[in-house]
């Protein structure tokens, strides 16, 4: 009967996931990153932007404390490194699972499928916040969390094998915009005079 119980609350947390996630078309934050070793030492801190339409259009540009932009179609992703003067392409993976930012593109049956997934009582009555475990024994990450306030993604965190912890904090947000298509397609730097290309995708 414990066991009954659980696996509906499970479900409950999913639904309640699913609905939230599937409010949001299009989503444009600021976010600033804090990535913490297992002894709780500060690694690195950076400001990103994100841009986002589904199904499976993402932009993720980190422009401080240096720049770089992962951009994805759906179909190909580009990894510009500005420093490295770096461009690799690949094929896309939506296996949310192994890249938690598309946790904001996936549909609820996705989800369901990738993590076992429970909500958290908060002190606060207006925040919802939800723990995502892997389904997946080769996954990236132990653990992962998302909070909302009033449906509004405020933060994610994240815990990897080796106990290293990453937050993001959302501002700025921006939902169901309409977003310029032309932001979702990669435009080769013509300023840089040794740009590598690494084109992994066979196409």
């Amino acid at each position: 009967m414990a066991q009954k119980g659980a696996a509906n609350a499970d479900l409950d947390a999913a639904n309640a996931l699913a609905a939230i996630l599937q409010e949001t078309k299009t989503l444009q934050a600021q976010v600033e990153v804090l990535t913490l070793d297992q002894a709780g030492r500060e690694i690195q801190e950076s400001v990103a932007r994100l841009i986002m339409e589904k199904p499976y259009k993402v932009s993720w540009e980190i422009v401080s404390p240096y720049q770089e932009l992962m951009l994805t179609d759906g179909s190909r992703i580009w990894r510009y490194e500005h420093d490295l003067e770096q461009v690799s392409i690949d094929a896309f993976n939506n296996d949310i699972s192994r890249t938690p930012v598309l946790l904001l593109n996936g549909e609820a049956a996705a989800i369901a499928d990738s993590y076992n997934i429970a909500s958290a009582a908060m002190d606060y009555g207006s925040v919802q916040r939800f723990i995502l475990t892997p389904k997946a024994p080769d996954s990236l990450f132990e653990r992962l969390s998302l909070s909302f306030v009033d449906s509004t993604l405020t933060e994610m965190q994240f815990e990897d094998s080796l106990g290293q912890k990453t937050s993001l904090t959302f501002s700025n947000v921006r939902a169901n915009e309409a977003i310029d298509p032309a932001v979702f397609i990669f435009q080769m730097p013509a300023d840089v005079d040794n740009l590598e290309v690494i084109d992994n995708t066979g196409f």
